[in-house]
């Protein structure tokens, strides 16, 4: 759990089929609200 002012780490995400980002260049021009679910581009 990240605290008010720790610094995000610079995982690796998707923002859609590959799409990655990494964390530090989406955050780059300001806050964002991050919701995260499994399995959206799967058959199941």
């Amino acid at each position: 759990m990240l605290e008010p002012g720790d610094r995000i780490p610079n995982a690796q995400i998707y923002l859609g089929p590959n799409e990655a980002l990494t964390m530090l260049d989406l955050v780059d021009d300001g806050p964002k609200l991050l919701v995260f679910y499994l399995f959206d581009w799967s058959s199941t």
